[in-house]
């Protein structure tokens, strides 16, 4: 059936990518395991920084209407919701070299004594997220995000603390009619992970 489609591209989706690092934790149930998981994410993705400036000005202009005086930069941030973050920040993937660099320090830190919980339990099986990492650094390469392929579509706008805020809607993991472009001629399924 896919034989014929001869412009097909597939890539190894982020979500999956993530849970093959899980299989690498003693259990899902340990205290560092949520903070584990979050940080993988922003090993691979970042957020464009102008969106995030123009949220962090809406919500302190927010603050301000409300009487609540000018707040640091850590406290203000700890004030947006993922919620706000998701509608008004768009993601992209860091790159090959550095989401493999990043990757790498989080799996060394946590494979150390900082990966141990308050009883020194151990968050990673040592030799099992060695082999993980070992198997999937090659597919860090899937897992960017395709050059001149837009993956986010605004919705519209909202207007938060006087600020005028774009309100996007992603398409990374399923397909947005009009988000995303055939791929192009020159990728081909045999070119991309094997």
């Amino acid at each position: 059936m896919f034989a014929e489609w001869n412009e097909l591209q597939v890539r190894l989706d982020i979500w999956h990518f993530m849970r093959r690092f899980a299989a690498g934790v003693i259990t899902e149930a340990h205290q560092l395991y949520g903070i584990f998981m979050a940080r993988l994410s922003r090993c691979i993705f970042e957020l464009d920084p102008e969106d995030v400036a123009a949220l962090r000005l809406a919500k302190q202009g927010e603050l301000l209407a409300r009487g609540v005086g000018p707040v640091s930069e850590k406290a203000l941030d700890q004030m947006i919701s993922r919620k706000e973050l998701a509608l008004h920040c768009r993601k992209r993937t860091r790159g090959v070299e550095e989401t493999a660099r990043r990757i790498k320090a989080l799996i060394d830190e946590m494979d150390s004594e900082k990966g141990r919980d308050t009883l020194e339990v151990p968050l990673l099986d040592h030799e099992r997220i060695q082999q993980i990492w070992k198997d999937q650094q090659r597919h860090t390469a899937c897992i960017q995000d395709p050059e001149g392929f837009p993956l986010y579509l605004k919705t519209g706008s909202l207007k938060k603390g006087g600020v005028e805020l774009c309100c996007y809607r992603c398409a990374r993991g399923f397909h947005l009619p009009g988000v995303l472009p055939p791929p192009p001629k020159s990728l081909h399924p045999r070119d991309q992970c094997q």
